[in-house]
């Protein structure tokens, strides 16, 4: 072997060792602390993580709850207690859960290394909080990629009377601002195998070039929450694939009432995936709703709030 092949080789190895070192620097803001005029519950889950969540109480006895289902990288439920007051209507309890790793719940923000945990936090806690409101009806709510996990949850919990799925991703638009860079690609691509559970991948895109006022305003506010996670790892961007991937087939064997809202104007879903969805739905009585002008955030929700309060009374 000459010189310049030693030299060359070594160059490598010191580029790959400065690369590998490098995956551990990006760092999502650390869990704010709650303090006391915070309400919420704190459930220990099977391996002892401490997940958040809170309720909403109508003024009236509930008789139905709704379980709101968000991604990973999870949801501000002062933020969006808009979205929650539509679902409650001043009758139904509505439950918000903060997924382990974002919010005040705990578990490592960004990194989760055994992603089924997280849709198990969700399990417990749903099935401990139905069998003490036994006589109320569950209906779970998922938005976005909140969708794919609802539909996996609803497989595993002791019951469930409908789905509300707001724009779901079993397809999903190449975007500007949310669409990774070709560079981008090549960067996660080598994070997966040199440092899978580093966070990495930008969620939240860059809001900028999102074209949408609604959208790039509500992106803008997510990227500045400190409850909302903003890097994850390409472990947990690969293991959640597998739900969205999913969908359809558990579309097909679905046993209970489905609203499902699609925005005509989201910039991030296709409408073919969500038209999948629902003409696979197994159960007869379904509602499909395209909202004019909406958007891929909860701009959609509040647009489409009649209807929704309209096939939650009808369940």
């Amino acid at each position: 072997m000459n010189i310049h092949m030693v030299y060359y080789r070594i160059l490598f190895l010191l580029t790959l060792n400065t690369m590998v070192l490098s995956c551990t620097t990006m760092k999502n803001a650390e869990r704010p602390l709650l303090n006391n005029t915070i309400d919420g519950i704190f459930f220990e889950s099977a391996d002892g993580t401490k997940i958040f969540y809170s309720i909403y109480m109508p003024k009236s006895l509930p008789r139905t709850t709704i379980y709101i289902i968000s991604g990973y990288t999870g949801i501000n439920h002062e933020k969006d207690r808009d979205i929650i007051e539509i679902l409650g209507n001043e009758t139904n309890r509505v439950v918000t859960i903060h997924p382990r790793g974002t919010g005040y719940s705990e578990g490592i923000r960004g990194g989760i290394r055994n992603f089924n945990l997280f849709v198990n936090d969700y399990v417990e806690i749903i099935n401990n909080d139905i069998r003490m409101n036994q006589e109320n009806k569950v209906i779970l709510y998922g938005h976005s990629i909140g969708g794919a996990f609802a539909l996996d949850i609803g497989t595993k919990i002791e019951k469930i009377d409908g789905m509300i799925l707001v724009n779901p991703p079993y397809k999903m638009k190449a975007s500007p601002g949310m669409t990774p860079s070709i560079s981008e690609y090549i960067k996660y691509g080598f994070y997966m195998v040199f440092a899978r559970h580093a966070p990495i991948v930008n969620m939240g895109g860059d809001p900028s070039l999102i074209s949408n006022d609604q959208e790039r305003a509500e992106a803008i506010e997510r990227a500045n929450d400190p409850l909302v996670v903003r890097y994850i790892s390409m472990y947990m961007m690969v293991q959640s694939r597998k739900y969205l991937e999913n969908m359809l087939n558990l579309a097909n064997d679905a046993e209970y009432p489905l609203i499902l809202i699609y925005g005509a104007e989201d910039s991030v879903i296709e409408k073919e995936g969500c038209d999948e969805i629902y003409e696979n739905w197994k159960f007869t009585k379904k509602e499909y709703q395209i909202i004019e002008n909406g958007p891929h955030g909860k701009q959609t929700v509040i647009l489409a709030r009649n209807k929704i309060i309209d096939w939650i009374n009808n369940i």
